[in-house]
């Protein structure tokens, strides 16, 4: 009389109908628990008593059902399917079927594992060894990375053209099942890593490369590799490879989201580094074509270094490519508030700069421009917005972008026009000057008008010497007598050689008279 396995059937009664399979990469089948109970009833516990294979691979029908039955009863009906304890049916029938009437199962039916009870290892180093043959073989096991996936179920098959009485490793028979199948080892839980690829096309890859492209010729490290080793290809090796930027998107280029993808907070960069003309000179860095680095856009603004360049120069050949690979990078600092490949990271138009690292200065020709511009206060705010006007201070790029990013010459993009390497020469100040007393009073605006005329006050009433001037040394202070001449006389305002020193003259700091260096 035949068996049936009835976890589900379609009504009690003598005619049974067998409960559909669970595909065998499903099943979840408790090994250490049926090897340590047989053992302990003093029976066999080999692979063999349940599995078999011939020597080309093919998994044969096994012994499942009559191994079973020697602890499991059949059920033949929903009361004996039922029927509690270890010995019960119902623990043997839902390995391999899926249940249709859940009513038939009994209570005390434990969950299923949640892990295989045997795993497999792989030495790929090792199998490597024997040549690029076991290219091939790769995407037997990795059927999603291929470029065209062999049908499932074809790994033992694969094995078997080595491990056979025959082959090259016939000193392991692929009936040798403990050689790859070990109790697996409990695993270390390890922290999401942020810079690992996501989402990586094998196929695309392959299929850009115009199929060319071998398993080993990304993975190389997996050639001689120790058992258990999986060493990944690493950033600086797709570089060498194909992404150089010419053969594809370079790897240190600014493309970093095309490979890096996710929502982590990105790191905080090290703002403690500032860039170096000097030492870079001393690398042949051309620093002298400001171009490499610095741009502008199309209306003259000042952009970004490097913006729009690639990383260029940084990431050329012998440079920073450590850097971008790194998890803690420096020189990122410089340009980035933050460094997250895998998200957009802007850049500052203005590196990060220690106070002693000024390299370039700037210098003006007053009395070009005012040739050019006219004599009128508009032409000195221009420059000097932040005098009467609340506009840009000198120094600033949006000062000068008004002409020389339109029509004035020299252009924006040329820098040696107006950046020295040496700090020019500025007029001498003497510790009597009254610099910062007017500052402190918010001077320029109390002299905006002029008291005389009551009409908006003259820059070059006060500051002539601009007039004549070709560089910065040749700016002379106003003196107390033109002060005296043209309002500080007693009657328009106070006397400048009254008693009232102190309201344009401050002690200098250290109680004592000292030089005092600036405008």
């Amino acid at each position: 009389m035949k068996r049936y396995i009835i976890i589900g059937f379609l009504a009690v009664s003598a005619v049974a109908v067998a409960a559909p399979p669970i595909p065998v990469a499903q099943r979840k089948f408790d090994h250490d628990r049926h090897i340590n109970a047989a053992r302990a009833s003093g029976k066999s516990a080999d692979c063999k008593d349940c599995h078999r294979m011939d020597a080309t691979g093919a998994v044969l029908r096994g012994k499942e059902h009559k191994r079973c039955e020697s602890c499991h009863t059949y059920p033949s009906s929903c009361t004996t399917l039922k029927t509690p304890g270890p010995k019960g049916p119902a623990r043997v029938c839902e390995v391999c079927h899926v249940a249709k009437r859940k009513e038939c199962l009994p209570d005390d039916l434990p969950p299923p594992p949640k892990h295989e009870s045997f795993s497999e290892k792989f030495t790929h180093g090792k199998h490597l060894a024997f040549g690029s043959g076991i290219e091939n073989g790769c995407v037997q096991c990795h059927e999603g990375q291929a470029a065209a996936p062999p049908p499932a179920g074809q790994s033992h098959k694969l094995c078997a053209t080595c491990h056979n009485p025959q082959g090259v490793a016939a000193k392991t028979p692929i009936a040798s099942c403990t050689t790859c199948h070990t109790a697996p080892t409990p695993k270390v839980g390890t922290p999401p890593d942020p810079y690992r690829l996501t989402g990586f096309d094998h196929r695309a890859h392959h299929t850009a490369s115009q199929k060319s492209a071998t398993c080993t010729s990304c993975h190389e490290k997996l050639i001689g590799a120790g058992e258990g080793a999986l060493p990944r290809p690493s950033m600086l090796g797709c570089m060498a490879k194909c992404h150089d930027g010419q053969k594809a998107f370079s790897a240190v280029g600014t493309k970093c989201t095309s490979c890096h993808r996710g929502n982590e907070p990105a790191p905080a960069a090290r703002t403690d580094f500032a860039f170096a003309h000097t030492t870079h000179a001393n690398r042949n860095v051309k620093i002298n074509d400001c171009g490499m680095c610095h741009g502008v856009e199309a209306d003259g603004r000042l952009s970004p270094p490097l913006a729009k360049k690639d990383h260029m120069p940084c990431a050329a050949s012998g440079c920073h490519q450590t850097e971008f690979a790194s998890r803690t990078t420096k020189i990122c600092g410089v340009c980035h508030d933050t460094v997250a490949p895998w998200q957009r990271n802007q850049a500052r138009a203005k590196p990060s700069r220690r106070s002693d690292s000024a390299e370039w200065f700037e210098t003006i020709d007053h009395a070009t421009h005012l040739a050019k511009m006219g004599t009128a206060n508009g032409s000195c705010t221009s420059c000097h917005g932040e005098k009467l006007a609340g506009g840009p201070k000198p120094g600033s790029h949006d000062g000068c972008v008004g002409c020389h990013g339109k029509t004035a010459k020299p252009a924006m993009n040329e820098c040696g026009a107006c950046h020295l390497k040496e700090a020019p020469q500025r007029p001498a100040r003497s510790a009597w000057a009254v610099t910062a007393q007017f500052k402190k009073v918010d001077g320029h605006a109390k002299h905006a008008t002029d008291p005389r005329s009551k009409r908006p006050a003259q820059c070059l009433d006060c500051h002539a010497g601009v007039r004549t001037a070709k560089n910065l040394a040749q700016i002379k202070p106003s003196t107390m007598a033109e002060c005296d001449a043209a309002c500080h006389n007693g009657k328009t305002s106070f006397k400048t050689t009254g008693f009232e020193c102190a309201r344009c003259h401050s002690a200098p700091k250290g109680g004592a008279p000292t030089a005092m260096v600036g405008p």
